[in-house]
């Protein structure tokens, strides 16, 4: 990401604390999915995967979101099954880690279910199962959207992104 991006979400963290900033950027990354193209996004403030996602009937995605300053992001049990219950539904189960570095960007892992195990994930082993061109058309866009919302974010919180996030869910669903 760009040193404006990176001052933009390290200054939402200052204000806001690492628990609501995670929330922040789970919703900044759904607002970017928009934003990417894709017509269908679901974000979950709360329980189940964090984000689905699809752009046509064979592009479907849903998302465990994680955000760090570390070398590895943490898995639960509860996320593994998140995602087993969406793929019986056809979506493709992605690991999505921002780590808070500069030039750092979000990663988007398809980690066989077989082989993600709870507990501590090394980002190096995400590496290894990138979707880099979806990569290439998010995050792009979450820079967009974070340059876009900044300034209501840091007044407003989470709870202006909400709102947003409602807007397009409604305006995606009436074209």
């Amino acid at each position: 990401m760009r040193s404006g991006t990176f001052d933009c979400l390290r200054q939402l963290r200052a204000k806001y604390g690492p628990g609501v900033y995670g929330k922040i950027a789970q919703k900044l990354l759904a607002l970017a999915f928009y934003e990417a193209g894709f017509r269908h996004v679901v974000e979950r403030g709360v329980q189940g995967v964090d984000i689905d996602v699809a752009s046509s009937a064979e592009e479907k995605y849903a998302l465990e979101v994680k955000t760090t300053d570390g070398e590895s992001i943490t898995i639960s049990n509860e996320n593994i099954e998140a995602l087993r219950e969406r793929a019986k539904d056809g979506y493709v189960p992605l690991i999505a880690a921002l780590r808070m570095q500069l030039f750092e960007d979000w990663m988007f892992g398809k980690i066989p279910l077989g082989q993600l195990r709870a507990g501590s994930l090394p980002l190096r082993r995400l590496r290894a199962y990138r979707l880099r061109a979806l990569e290439t058309l998010v995050c792009p866009a979450f820079e967009a959207v974070v340059k876009q919302h900044f300034t209501a974010v840091l007044s407003g919180g989470e709870h202006c992104l909400s709102d947003l996030l409602e807007q397009r869910r409604k305006s995606a669903s009436s074209t």
